[in-house]
């Protein structure tokens, strides 16, 4: 695991691990790999520290005696050099360390590193069948996630290349489709027939205190836009796959996103939160955006029309993650305030029906909230146990796909490409005043 000693690890790697022992399906060792001079008890201890305060998916605490029972150990040296990967092959084949037959290499690294990462496996001593997981962003536009992807898999074969999103593991996420297209009433309500929008949000109080020169080379299109949104768009609106299988569920997926156009110009707002260039490692005129807000189109029969806007940005006065169904009213009064759909991601999973009803002292219509609670987990597992867990079993449901994200490189294409003006915005508010988006 590169990037194991990272502030991933402390908040979603080591809780992962944990997760996986209490569940009973990590029967390896755990090898944290970085150039940093730590041992093996310098690693146990960073473990220890992360599951302090962790609740694990599905409730309860940690226990101790499973989190004893994890297997960990620390490699040093660095991702781009050969000697690593032949050090990592001896300490799997240790007589203290059984050799799989399937090892996971996950690389929490800058997209560029990740052809030197599938290189590296494929010349030592790891096994033919040695899996690889890669972090967002996979590239930087389309073209370069097609050149990324045809260097990685020059290595590693393509069916052993797992591309980390992690919403696709979310349980909330996954329910969306499940809950649109195995339930009639939606099925046969949600189209652009009876829908006046659809709003993505995803606000999120925090900064990126820490994080400023991670944070500098993506920004929120990369962050979280082009990846974690362009999969929850898919999720709002691709059809039901034609069976269970994984294959099915890939190909609708990205069916959906080639009929998104890219963005208009017009159509997207930029924004940094006043206080971003102050961090450590930001540029003091860096114009790098915390904020973004645009409006896409999907151009097919189900959704022509319809506009979907996405709205994300740091430091914002709340966090909330959802997909709001904006239902046509029945009626032509202008009271009606109901008849949304919401499914909501965080601050806790659920779908909530806010339907019109009679007020008994006006005789209007009201609006009232009816909350169907939605799964948060995978049976005790969060979203990166989950994809661990699947890549080592070599299920490729929860993870993206190269023709997916390509599809969302083009969509976005515009805005990369663009001159936006970027405002700065006061922390706790809603965004720049600016954003044609309010959701």
């Amino acid at each position: 695991m590169f990037g194991l000693t990272g502030d991933l690890g402390r908040k979603k790697l080591f809780p992962a691990i944990y997760e996986l022992a209490a569940a009973g399906r990590l029967d390896g060792p755990v090898i944290g790999v970085g150039r940093s001079s730590h041992s093996d008890r310098d690693l146990r201890e960073m473990y220890d520290d992360a599951l302090g305060d962790h609740q694990p998916a599905g409730g309860g605490t940690v226990d101790p005696e499973v989190a004893r029972s994890v297997d960990l150990a620390y490699v040093q040296g660095d991702s781009t050099e050969q000697t690593v990967y032949d050090d990592l092959a001896a300490r799997l084949t240790a007589s203290d360390h059984p050799r799989s037959d399937h090892p996971l290499v996950y690389a929490a690294l800058p997209p560029g590193i990740f052809g030197s990462v599938a290189s590296g496996i494929a010349s030592s001593n790891l096994p033919s069948s040695t899996r690889l997981m890669v972090e967002k962003p996979f590239g930087d536009s389309a073209d370069a996630a097609r050149e990324l992807y045809a260097e990685i898999t020059e290595s590693v074969p393509a069916s052993q290349l797992f591309i980390v999103d992690h919403f696709l593991a979310k349980a909330a996420i996954e329910n969306i489709l499940t809950v649109r297209t195995e339930n009639p009433l939606l099925t046969n309500s949600l189209d652009a027939a009876h829908v006046d929008a659809i709003d993505i949000v995803m606000h999120e109080s925090g900064g990126v205190d820490g994080r400023g020169s991670f944070y500098e080379g993506v920004g929120a299109i990369h962050d979280v836009v082009q990846n974690h949104l362009m999969q929850m768009l898919a999720m709002l609106t691709m059809p039901a796959p034609a069976d269970d299988g994984e294959a099915a569920f890939n190909e609708a997926r990205t069916a959906l996103l080639e009929a998104v156009l890219p963005v208009a110009d017009g159509d997207v707002v930029l924004g940094q939160y006043d206080g971003y260039r102050d961090l450590d490692d930001v540029a003091d005129d860096s114009g790098v955006e915390t904020f973004a807000s645009l409006i896409l189109a999907v151009d097919n029969d189900q959704w022509r029309g319809v506009p979907i806007s996405i709205r994300t940005g740091k430091r914002l006065h709340e966090d909330r993650t959802e997909a709001i169904f904006h239902l046509r009213n029945s009626s032509d009064r202008a009271t009606s305030t109901g008849n949304r759909i919401r499914f909501r991601i965080k601050p806790h999973a659920a779908v909530t029906f806010d339907l019109d009803v009679i007020d008994p002292d006006t005789h209007q219509p009201r609006p009232v909230s009816v909350d169907a609670c939605g799964p948060d987990d995978h049976g005790g597992l969060g979203d990166y146990a989950v994809m661990f867990d699947n890549a080592m079993n070599g299920e490729t449901r929860h993870f993206a796909q190269i023709d997916d994200i390509v599809e969302a490189w083009r969509i976005l294409a515009p805005v990369l490409g663009g001159d936006h003006e970027i405002h700065i915005y006061p922390p706790g508010t809603e965004g720049p005043d600016t954003s044609p988006v309010d959701a």
